[in-house]
């Protein structure tokens, strides 16, 4: 969602005659986007910041912002922090921002669409906020709760995106699938997002397990469009944690859409976030997470050891876990999910796919990165009419770590769309 906002950002400051400086030292505006969702974000942040401060003693008339979540959670405290910082701007003000720079006090005639990054994928913002309230999350405190977007914008953005040569859409919302608007339900702009044409890929993120309704899978079982992948937020695997976290399903609730997926396709990636040591976790309960992922066969996971986060209800909380014993936890998650990893990984040995090329590999120009469809990172060596944003079938034949290692198929397919 913040490269998102960071697109958006761009897009009106060049609306605004304002063009990229490539290196800080060149520019006369600096805008720091900033993240609130653990409280290491907003020390990185502002360690990022305090670094800015020798570019304004040498360019007196450099403005520097900090926008995003950490505008909202400190609010003025962050001037008074950082007495160098010419404004803040919350993401519910963004529209604020060609009169705070260029002092234009009439709204532009159009809002522009986020400004594309690349030429293969673009994220679509169709829902912010959150109405969930989970007990260890700052998100809807910083972020509000739920509006949904004008489907027809929606629709527009993602048109102007193909025109532009893009291919994947990627739906973004902190509860992507809770999405609604006058009757329209989320399955229901899936298929009309999967009616435009040059859209080959759909993915979403991030979804809530509650939000999984009968039409929806039904739906992701149909349309071939629909990546078969999804992050899908788990948590813990124990009942009585996820009662005390108010994420509002349960362990059996999230397996059975686990389950769903899988009976459909065996191959159907399924990634998620797990936390380990929450206030209270006995080592049972502990136990009970170790045996979702034995269950759920997660292809990978954002693993994190519980942290307080001010302001939320789990903060007030008496933490009875040490900070060895949730160390100790997260490893022991980290070993377990990297050896599922691998076997999910080893599924896709000697398979056929069609993958997205993304980029030239850093480490070797002479390999291209892409994706599956079930979003597996694809190694393949570099062929002449090889581009960004280009479908190339071709065959698993290794793995280097995690990665999968691919060759061009003899019946390769490959365009641009």
């Amino acid at each position: 969602m913040n490269e998102y906002d960071s697109a958006r950002l761009a897009a009106i400051l060049e609306l605004n005659g304002a063009s990229p400086a490539f290196k800080p030292e060149k520019a006369d505006i600096i805008l720091v986007n900033t993240c609130s969702v653990r409280a290491k974000a907003e020390e990185s942040a502002i360690a990022r910041i305090w670094d800015l401060k020798k570019l304004k003693t040498e360019n007196k008339g450099l403005k520097i912002g900090v926008l995003g979540c950490m505008a909202k959670n400190r609010g003025e405290s962050l001037l008074k922090d950082l007495p160098f910082l010419d404004f803040i701007l919350p993401p519910d003000e963004y529209q604020k921002l060609p009169e705070i720079l260029f002092q234009k006090t009439e709204p532009a005639p159009q809002t522009p669409f986020a400004k594309l990054t690349n030429k293969y994928s673009a994220f679509i913002a169709i829902q912010s906020g959150c109405n969930m309230r989970c007990a260890y999350c700052i998100v809807p405190y910083v972020r509000g709760r739920e509006q949904y977007r004008e489907p027809s914008s929606i629709l527009k953005e993602i048109e102007s995106a193909t025109v532009a040569g893009v291919s994947e859409i990627v739906l973004l919302g902190q509860t992507v699938n809770g999405y609604r608007y006058k009757g329209l339900s989320f399955a229901e702009l899936l298929k009309q997002v999967a009616s435009i044409k040059g859209v080959e890929r759909i993915r979403f993120v991030s979804p809530h397990p509650i939000h999984y309704t009968s039409e929806l899978l039904a739906l992701l079982m149909s349309e071939k469009k629909i990546a078969p992948h999804v992050h899908l937020p788990a948590q813990s695997g124990s009942n009585s944690v996820l009662k005390k976290m108010k994420r509002q399903y349960t362990r059996e609730a999230y397996l059975s859409i686990a389950e769903a997926l899988r009976s459909f396709n065996p191959l159907y990636g399924i990634t998620t976030d797990i936390i380990c040591g929450y206030p209270g976790e006995t080592e049972e309960e502990f136990k009970e997470t170790l045996s979702l992922l034995q269950e759920a066969r997660f292809d990978g996971a954002f693993m994190f050891a519980y942290s307080p986060r001010e302001g939320t209800p789990s903060a007030s909380e008496k933490e009875l876990i040490t900070e060895e014993e949730k160390k100790s936890r997260l490893q022991r998650v980290i070993d377990l999910q990297h050896s599922i990893t691998l076997e999910r990984a080893k599924l896709m040995l000697g398979r056929q796919e069609r993958i997205l090329l993304e980029k030239l590999s850093r480490r070797n120009s002479s390999e291209w990165i892409g994706k599956t469809g079930n979003f597996k990172k694809v190694i393949i060596p570099a062929q002449p009419s090889f581009k960004e944003g280009m479908y190339v079938d071709c065959v698993i034949e290794g793995l280097k770590g995690h990665t999968l290692q691919a060759r061009t198929s003899t019946f390769n397919f490959g365009c641009t769309i």
